[in-house]
């Protein structure tokens, strides 16, 4: 025996990347199959045990949710939530400036109403020729 042989461990599968999915899928069919076979015999596999009570169900699932959540604090890196945070900033602003403008827009409308308005009565006051 040559030392590769002596170190390897005997439960390491040496298998070939290629053979390991059409390996996997022909597995779940026939595990599919199997339990198709014994739910037509009437011989249903095993359940889990189910809970006590619904407390234990409770604490399962408010275990579940606070796991959940630990999990999606650490979704974003410092550096990209400082580039979120930054960018948040940078929209808020963009919108303060959208409105602002809009505003100065109505504005601008308003007055050019106005000045139609004033334009009009100034010509009917020099029309009137009561000068």
């Amino acid at each position: 025996m040559d030392e590769a042989n002596k170190n390897a461990n005997p439960d390491d599968l040496n298998l070939d990347p290629d053979h390991i999915v059409p390996a996997l899928q022909l597995y779940h069919e026939k595990r599919d199959q199997m339990l198709i076979e014994q739910q037509l015999m009437g011989q249903m596999p095993k359940k889990k045990a189910a809970f006590v009570n619904e407390e234990e169900e409770a604490d399962r699932k408010k275990k579940k949710q606070k796991m959940f959540w630990n999990k999606m604090t650490d979704v974003l890196s410092q550096q990209k939530l400082s580039v979120w945070r930054s960018l948040d900033r940078t929209l808020a602003n963009y919108y303060e400036m959208l409105v602002k403008r809009q505003n100065l827009i109505e504005e601008t409308g308003l007055l050019n109403q106005q000045n139609e308005e004033l334009k009009t009565l100034l010509n009917q006051y020099l029309q009137a020729g009561v000068n």
